[in-house]
């Protein structure tokens, strides 16, 4: 259900700046190849592990800055202790991150809220930063959405980035009540993010089917219920959407497919800013806010602004 794979990436950096072979996926690729001939349920338990728990990132000094400033909670979503943080007063507006992602990624977003009016609200997501749990999925996020709508809403938006923005998709497909959002970086189809997964660690595809089973046993809704494109034709959320043209990791085709679905939903198309710097650019917040605000504003091209 994670839209970026959980596997270690394939090549690392070197000091003198080249890209070596990375030894840890070589041998999780050859231990999932033994495993899958000897023991396949062994095999898929395995790429069931791997595939849903995140890999942590480490919070910046100035993310850290501007969690430090607003005031932090916790609160439970099934029988997990989701930690969060709140800024300003006003109508509030939460605030999701993606995959091994966590809150202070979105803090780039709370100046332009507070001046606004709103109230932001970030979580770290089940599974990421400081919120209990091994393992995480779109599912969990979803979960964690609607039980902070129920807990701090209603919202009068929601701010959400790559994995968050397909949570909050899937959330909306499942029912849950909201007039905006703004997406970064949305993902469309899942199927780019699977084949990674799969073809990082040399999954086989009756390996993938069986992991496919487990999971969707375990979550209780298969894959393809959870594909943002399935549910984005059917929604009326107002829908306003970032994507740069250099995102290396949801490439700008999704953000485009996505919007092209969802009824009345725009793009704004930027240069330079990839999957994670797009978050902080103000300029960016500040049209995000305006959106939220009622302001309608026109597809468009953001040339390349800098980012440190």
């Amino acid at each position: 259900m994670s839209t970026e794979s959980a596997a270690p990436s394939s090549t690392s950096k070197r000091p003198n700046g080249r890209t070596s072979a990375n030894p840890t996926l070589a041998w999780l690729r050859r231990g999932m190849q033994v495993t899958s001939w000897v023991a396949p349920s062994a095999a898929a338990a395995l790429a069931d592990t791997l595939f849903f728990r995140p890999v942590g990132t480490r919070v910046r000094d100035d993310e850290r800055k501007v969690l430090e400033e607003g005031r932090e909670f916790r609160f439970p979503v099934g029988r997990t202790q989701v930690v969060g943080w709140s800024w300003g007063s006003g109508p509030p507006v939460l605030l999701a991150h993606g995959w091994a992602g966590h809150a202070g990624q979105m803090t780039g977003q709370v100046p332009a809220l507070l001046a606004g009016g709103f109230r932001a609200v970030a979580l770290d997501m089940p599974g990421h930063g400081r919120s209990e749990g091994s393992s995480s999925s779109i599912v969990h996020f979803a979960d964690a959405i609607c039980a902070a709508h129920d807990t701090f809403g209603p919202f009068h938006g929601v701010i959400a980035h790559s994995l968050g923005a397909g949570a909050l998709t899937y959330a909306l497909g499942r029912g849950l009540p909201l007039d905006q959002a703004v997406f970064f970086a949305p993902p469309g189809d899942l199927e780019l993010f699977w084949s990674r997964f799969r073809a990082g660690l040399g999954i086989s595809p009756p390996i993938w089917s069986r992991m496919q089973q487990r999971a969707e046993t375990r979550l209780g809704v298969r894959f393809e219920e959870i594909v943002p494109l399935r549910h984005a034709p059917h929604l009326t959320t107002r829908l306003r959407v970032f994507h740069d043209e250099q995102d290396r990791e949801i490439p700008l085709s999704a953000g485009e497919e996505l919007v092209a679905a969802w009824p009345g939903a725009t793009l704004v198309r930027t240069r330079g800013l990839g999957h994670l710097k797009i978050l902080k650019a103000p300029e960016l917040a500040a049209q995000a806010v305006a959106f939220l605000q009622g302001a309608a504003l026109a597809q468009q091209t953001v040339p390349h602004a800098a980012i440190s």
